[in-house]
């Protein structure tokens, strides 16, 4: 009789909500790509309360997966989770945190080291309660790269901030690129509709308030910005926001929108503006390239990485010349088609079963130098 198959407990919380943003998405695409890799161990995924059934459905036709019940991240985290690792032979921490008292064999995901450059180079105020988590966080994952057999992450930049501000040896790190939740599509849809589309956020590392100064200043009197994806609670201060710039009537708020919402709104966009001021990797950049739509870009961190050749960049820091590279580009319609066809072209050549290989392939160094498998 043969060993049994090793067991691989996943951190699946944000893979099985709906809808998702960037770390649930990769958690999201990691767990269905990996149902269709040969291999020898099997992955238990692990969600919470807020999980979406109809996600949780389709994932546990490919794995088991079970919810357990706690109030609060932390106690999700390291107390509850901590308590069903008793078979597993690996953890994996997909979303930069993972049980710090366990002493099973674990890998980390880290997607950024964002909460070390927050009020240092990366403008914005810290809330007290943000404070706290962060406090956790940043201790907890100091703490858990040390013993780690292994850390993914999602881009050269992730993984060159990583080693800075954690002292964590390049060897120990796999970069593992995302790639965008919809397929390519083969040609963009022109003529595009009159609106350039933001992804909303009140992370001050997003630059929101930049993104409506710079339009404002660009004085596009024949076009709209639509900013999409908010929490509902945040609408009435992004809605102030645009008051106080005086842009009432040429901006547009809508809240969360689902994934084909999204997809139409990338298609039809004149330009995707995403002046972040730090990105891990910058998922919504390649997703809005691979719909045909125009894209200007930060051209900080990760984010040239992954947008290569493809994209118009700005400084985020700069608004008065955020303000002219949009004026330029949406009077430039010869310039939209080349940046919509080279972006299609660049965002086709990311792909999940990549991400999920990678995954895969250091699985088996793990297990194997643990004796887990042959």
């Amino acid at each position: 009789m043969g060993k049994p198959r090793p067991i691989i407990v996943v951190d699946g919380r944000y893979g099985l909500r709906a809808p998702r943003r960037g770390i649930g998405e990769y958690v999201y695409r990691l767990l269905v790509e990996m149902a269709f890799i040969p291999r020898p161990y099997d992955l238990h995924v692990f969600g919470d309360p807020a999980a979406d059934p109809e996600v949780v459905r389709r994932i546990g036709l490919l794995h088991s997966v079970d919810l357990l019940m706690s109030p609060t991240f932390f106690t999700w985290e390291q107390i509850a989770w901590p308590q069903v690792l008793r078979n597993a032979a690996l953890v994996h921490g997909t979303a930069n945190i993972g049980p710090v008292a366990t002493l099973k064999p674990l890998v980390l995901t880290v997607h950024d080291v964002i909460e070390w450059h927050r009020g240092q180079d990366v403008p914005g105020h810290i809330r007290w309660r943000h404070r706290m988590s962060r406090t956790y966080r940043m201790t907890a994952l100091r703490a858990l790269v040390r013993r780690a057999q292994a850390i993914f992450t999602v881009s050269r930049h992730a993984s060159e901030d990583i080693q800075k501000v954690l002292e964590v040896s390049p060897e120990k790190i796999v970069v593992t690129p995302l790639a965008p939740k919809y397929s390519p599509v083969d040609t963009p849809v022109f003529p595009k509709k009159p609106y350039i589309l933001v992804l909303g956020a009140l992370d001050p590392r997003k630059n929101l308030r930049g993104a409506l100064k710079a339009f404002k200043q660009a004085r596009l009197s024949q076009i709209s910005l639509k900013v999409v994806g908010l929490e509902p609670e945040t609408v009435p201060l992004v809605e102030q926001w645009i008051h106080e710039e005086q842009l009432d009537g040429r901006v547009t708020v809508q809240a969360m929108v689902t994934d084909e919402e999204l997809q139409d709104l990338y298609r039809h966009a004149t330009a995707f503006f995403y002046p972040s001021y730090y990105e891990g990797f910058g998922l919504p950049v390649l997703e809005a390239m691979g719909q045909g739509c125009p894209v200007i870009v930060s051209n900080r961190t990760s984010l040239p990485e992954v947008a290569g050749s493809a994209a118009l960049y700005v400084d985020p820091y700069n608004t008065q010349a955020m303000a002219t590279s949009l004026a330029e580009l949406i009077r430039n319609a010869g310039w939209q088609r080349e940046l919509a066809d080279s972006g299609i072209r660049h965002a086709q050549s990311f792909h999940w079963r990549n991400t999920a290989l990678l995954t895969h392939e250091t699985y088996l160094q793990v297990l194997s130098r643990l004796g887990q498998i042959d």
